[in-house]
């Protein structure tokens, strides 16, 4: 029997996804080998134009873009991000809510529809939310039905992964969030807005992406329900996959601030109350550094104490470690990139190819090949971005629409690369090879709809 139950494509997927386990290196390890491609392809890129000096030249713009202001700004916002989802989804209310709706799923169709589309809202919410709240959903959905439950614990797993495919949709996503930003380090290249600043309405608002992530929504939890196997090829969960978390330490006895849910819940109420205050008079626009502040003040208020929302963000920073030791590479590529003329050289290969009415989808596409090299929406924008919207920009492509582009099809090849699996992995207990053959089925879905779907309305 396959991992993938006797499903055809489910089958194809988990051959890939072996094959991706043999050949594909560990993620800081890509990170060197691009710098040293990219490196390589400037240096020829330069000498053919008569460039003099060019190993200064290079090392320079890597300089200037691995210790670029910018790229350690957004690294540092890409770690707030993870930590106040995790804090947010560690948070008491939230996981009483994860139990009392696992309790009313039963059958493995409908409690694989059910993840999915729990995590595909949580992922629309915030990305470090959705990233692990569908495994705790599956995780006690499993718990309920029991070994005996005749559900398919692997495919649980898969739908909880797969909801994470709407991400960068979402309110969390890098990438629309970033061009946001006043003087963000694309701005130069969308000379259709002021300042180069292209607002959420026009991304994460705008009719495009409602159309898409909504369908998205629909597809993909449809899509889990109808792969469940037959019944003698369910695979139950492992018991000790089962076993009740670790239970929270009492507190102390008497009142301290650290461990007061008064304190907690009225500091975080009245953080948030200023924060959408200041948007709603628009002295603060919607971008990185506004959701950051939303959640970390709403993690706050619902974690019950100053002291387990610190516990909650310093568990949420174990995963925290990539981010930090990755990012200034991928700035740094980004510097070589910017030095070597490789920007406006391949924006110039782009327009060559495409027109208005099919970049939307090329940019999909290329997005998707490159997230399987850099498994990071934010770094991967770092060394995209100012390519895709050069591109754009020329063909006449709205940056709203570019943006967007590149964001599903970043969001796209996640069903491939486990990078982001990792905390559900440890949550379920099961391997990545165990749920990746039925992602696979998302992944070919998803290359087919989103392209169809940014060609009709891009």
């Amino acid at each position: 029997m396959s991992p993938a139950g006797g499903q055809p494509l489910a089958a194809l997927g988990a051959r890939l996804s072996a094959f991706a386990a043999k050949v594909v290196p560990d993620p800081f390890v890509l990170a060197l080998g691009l710098t040293l491609v990219v490196a390589a392809i400037g240096a020829g890129h330069l000498a053919s134009g008569g460039s003099e000096a060019i190993g200064w030249t290079l090392a320079e713009g890597w300089v200037s873009g691995f210790a670029s202001a910018g790229g350690f700004a957004f690294a540092l916002q890409m770690c707030l991000v993870l930590v106040t989802g995790h804090a947010l989804a560690l948070s008491p209310p939230v996981q009483r809510g994860v139990r009392a709706l696992a309790r009313r799923v039963r059958g493995p169709g409908r409690a694989a529809f059910v993840v999915s589309l729990v995590a595909c809202l949580a992922s629309i919410v915030h990305w470090g939310l959705g990233a692990i709240v569908g495994a705790f959903l599956a995780r006690e959905i499993g718990r309920s039905a029991g070994p005996e439950g005749k559900l398919h614990y692997p495919l649980l797993g898969a739908a909880a992964y797969g909801g994470f495919a709407v991400w960068h949709g979402g309110l969390s996503g890098s990438a629309p969030l970033k061009v946001a930003e006043a003087g963000h380090f694309a701005a130069p290249l969308v000379t259709t807005h002021p300042g180069g600043v292209v607002p959420v309405a026009e991304t994460l608002f705008s009719p495009l992406n409602l159309a898409i992530t909504g369908t998205l929504c629909v597809v993909l939890p449809s899509l889990f329900a109808a792969l469940v196997p037959p019944e003698a090829a369910r695979v139950a969960p492992d018991p000790e996959a089962l076993a009740p978390l670790a239970a929270e330490p009492p507190s102390p006895k008497g009142f301290r601030v650290e461990s007061s849910r008064w304190v907690g819940l009225a500091l975080g109420s009245g953080g948030l109350a200023l924060v959408l205050g200041a948007w709603a008079t628009e002295r603060m626009a919607l971008d990185l550094d506004l959701v950051n502040l939303i959640f970390l003040f709403v993690g706050m208020a619902l974690q019950g104490s100053l002291r387990r929302y610190a516990e909650a963000v310093t568990d949420g920073a174990r995963g925290a470690g990539a981010i930090i030791l990755q990012f200034p590479f991928y700035f740094g590529i980004l510097g070589l990139m910017k030095a070597s003329g490789l920007i406006g050289w391949i924006s110039e290969a782009l327009v060559g190819l495409a027109t208005a009415e099919t970049f939307p989808a090329l940019a999909f596409l290329s997005a998707g090949v490159v997230n399987l090299l850099v498994p990071s929406g934010g770094g991967q924008w770092a060394v995209q971005g100012e390519i895709l919207l050069g591109a754009g920009d020329a063909l006449g492509v709205a940056p709203g629409t570019t943006v967007m582009a590149f964001a599903y099809g970043d969001a796209w090849t996640n069903t491939l690369q486990p990078f982001w699996a990792l905390p559900l992995l440890g949550i379920m207990g099961l391997e990545a090879k165990a749920i990746v053959g039925y992602t696979a089925v998302a992944f070919l879905v998803m290359g087919l709809l989103v392209p169809l779907m940014l060609f009709a309305l891009g």
